[in-house]
């Protein structure tokens, strides 16, 4: 037998007055991308998690809608910028965030890269970061860990080699029809 709870923390009815909300919150809602990438930096700026790596963000004006999980959002930003400024080297350029907003017509997401200068995968690192975060090894275990996040929330994460370095490249869903 359940019981609510109200404020002041003494049984209540669970129809009326001021009782708790339930915590079971449904995962997906509309954030906007840009929004997060501030606040996941912000927090690892506060945490200095970035360790003196500077982070350049190209965002665009208008807020980027994304249909997804705004706390998993985070979490992959969070995993990736810790994972570029730990590998990065003492003279590489900064890391980049840059982050692109859907198609006009919903067919393609919502999108965002970090761009690690200076920073090399085997052809090995590369395949064990699609496989699983128990396969890689320590370094490259937040990349892992940021690809199961974003297939969890049906976006799509690759890896790319740049003449600078290496680019993680995350697909978000596709919104739908934004333009009707």
């Amino acid at each position: 037998m359940s019981a609510a709870l109200d404020v002041k923390g003494s049984p209540g009815s669970a129809s009326g007055g001021q009782g708790l909300e339930p915590v079971d919150l449904p995962d997906v809602f509309q954030v906007d991308v840009t929004a997060c990438v501030r606040d996941a930096l912000g927090l690892l700026g506060a945490t200095r998690r970035l360790r003196g790596v500077e982070v350049a963000v190209e965002l665009p004006d208008d807020p980027v809608p994304a249909r997804v999980s705004r706390r998993r959002l985070e979490q992959v930003l969070l995993l990736l910028v810790a994972h570029a400024a730990d590998v990065a080297p003492p003279d590489a350029a900064a890391v980049r965030v840059v982050v692109e907003p859907p198609d006009d017509f919903g067919e393609e997401g919502p999108r965002f890269q970090v761009v690690m200068p200076g920073v090399s995968l085997s052809e090995r690192e590369t395949r064990s970061v699609a496989l699983s975060p128990l396969r890689v090894g320590s370094p490259q275990r937040r990349l892992a860990r940021a690809r199961e996040l974003v297939d969890a929330m049906g976006g799509e994460l690759a890896l790319e080699r740049l003449e600078e370095g290496m680019a993680v490249r995350v697909l978000l869903p596709a919104p739908g029809l934004a333009s009707f």
